[in-house]
């Protein structure tokens, strides 16, 4: 399989919850520069990815831990970590509120239930058990290539809805006229956006250490492999989303 296992494996550790604000993104910048800082952004990212593998490759210190041990002493360990737990946490918390949103909505359209706060609390609950517990208890990531490749299967369907919905404003009269192509104005409030949307420094390492020989060259074609896939997907559904909800007012969606 090559590394096309760890391509998608993290691939689909990039796409986040950041995918619900690309609309919103490119409506703030338009469709050109949104374009140009998101290639931009991952550019950065596989540059900042090629560095700290070098360093790791150099130092013979592959985690984030040890690497900081080694260059900044005790004080730069404690404080990288204290970092990692921080994001942890700060994604986790976002997962779940995108969970506690819109599970409830889902479960109770298809089994015609009220929605209240002791399903959201349920369905947090039966989610936390089944599905984010034994994931994070997994030791080898080579394990998770099925599981990423059925989920980048469902953003591949997700893109295609959204493509559906734009079919038809392709097609009215003022289309042009609803859609910026260059709108400096939104560049700060979406640039820590775009780059958080391709931050995949965190599980690099531990990419890395699945690959079946440590070969910096490698890493850098699963890295490149899945910042591609990542920014393809946040292109299409941007541009598309724009296009289908540009009339309506997108606030982060």
């Amino acid at each position: 399989m090559g590394t096309t296992g760890q391509s998608i494996t993290l691939a689909n550790s990039i796409i986040g919850v950041g995918i619900l604000a690309m609309p919103f993104c490119f409506q703030q910048c338009g469709i050109l520069l949104a374009t140009l800082i998101l290639i931009s952004m991952g550019l950065v990212s596989r540059l900042c990815c090629y560095f700290l593998l070098k360093s790791a490759i150099i130092t013979r210190r592959r985690n984030y831990e040890f690497l900081a041990f080694h260059i900044f002493g005790p004080a730069g360990k404690m404080a990288v970590e204290m970092g990692i737990i921080g994001f942890l946490m700060g994604t986790c918390i976002a997962y779940f509120v995108v969970v506690g949103d819109l599970g409830p909505q889902i479960i109770a359209k298809m089994f015609n239930i009220n929605q209240s706060d002791i399903l959201r609390t349920s369905i947090m609950v039966i989610v936390s058990l089944v599905c984010v517990l034994p994931l994070g208890l997994l030791r080898n990531v080579d394990s998770l290539s099925n599981v990423s490749a059925a989920t980048i299967a469902f953003y591949f369907c997700l893109v295609i809805k959204v493509i559906v919905e734009a079919t038809g404003q392709l097609f009215t009269a003022d289309f042009t006229s609803r859609i910026e192509l260059w709108k400096p104005s939104g560049v700060l409030q979406c640039v820590p956006i775009f780059s958080m949307a391709l931050f995949c420094q965190t599980q690099l390492f531990e990419i890395f250490e699945s690959l079946p020989s440590l070969s910096l060259e490698k890493m850098c074609v699963v890295t490149k492999n899945a910042i591609n896939i990542c920014s393809g997907v946040y292109f299409t559904l941007g541009v598309f989303g724009y296009i289908a909800f540009g009339s309506q007012e997108i606030s982060g969606m």
